[in-house]
């Protein structure tokens, strides 16, 4: 039977940069013979070793690019990528009307990109943004993120900071590892909550609504998301014309 998690860990090693293997037989063999040889004090205890074993896990996930669903099942459920947690389980009870990331302004695409203090990028493919939000910003004014929308606001590209962890999470785990613009990225294919933590770790259930099939990938300094477009080859057109 077919190994999904074997299978998506095959298809990452193509990305992984493997330095040039030498035979190192022969010097850690000399080392090991100059050595005066001594007992051992003590064995580590099993629980020691467990620990090892699990801090090793859990670094190997941290540097390894998501790889669909099955690296979230292994991880419990979670898939934490670019500033987004995607968990799987009850979203619960959505609000009626949800409300908007904190402190949001209109603003023109020109000031927030003198603003903040990440590259703000727009798709040629939509054309010019109908309305540019700025939201949550620090105490110097430079927004967290910026969201240009689309048709109507059924289309958004949210892009924030990418030092700051956590802005997003969403409650589906139906999540497909992608490349856009040479970057690894994220594509959510169906409708599925999402809710905003704040730059304090706060979560703003109160926002919480339901996206539309989404993109996600970050630079070296910034998250980008885009946002109800209904298939993957539409929106990774999208990020490939953002300038």
């Amino acid at each position: 039977m077919p190994d999904p998690l074997a299978d998506e860990l095959r298809d990452l090693g193509r990305f992984l940069a493997i330095p040039e293997a030498r035979d190192q037989r022969a010097a850690v063999r000399a080392r090991l013979e100059a050595r005066p040889r001594r007992r051992p004090r003590f064995s580590p205890p099993r629980r020691w070793v467990a620990a090892a074993a699990a801090v090793a896990a859990a670094v190997v996930v941290g540097v390894v690019p998501p790889a669909r669903a099955a690296v979230t099942d292994a991880v419990g459920r979670v898939l934490r990528f670019a500033g987004v947690e995607i968990r799987d389980g009850d979203p619960g009870t959505l609000p009626a009307s949800p409300s908007p990331l904190p402190a949001v302004r209109s603003v023109a695409l020109d000031e927030a990109r003198r603003v903040a203090k990440f590259p703000v990028l727009a798709p040629t493919a939509l054309g010019v943004p109908e309305e540019v939000l700025t939201a949550d910003p620090a105490p110097d004014g430079a927004p967290r993120v910026v969201t240009l929308l689309y048709r109507g606001g059924t289309v958004r590209i949210d892009q924030f900071d990418g030092r700051v962890e956590g802005a997003f999470l969403k409650k589906a785990a139906d999540a497909e590892s992608v490349q856009v613009r040479g970057d690894f990225g994220v594509w959510v294919p169906a409708p599925h909550p999402v809710v905003y933590v704040d730059r304090f770790g706060v979560v703003r259930s109160e926002a919480a609504r339901l996206a539309g099939p989404t993109l996600i990938w970050a630079s070296d300094s910034a998250t980008y998301r885009v946002e109800g477009l209904t298939d993957l080859d539409s929106a990774r057109a999208v990020a490939e014309s953002m300038t």
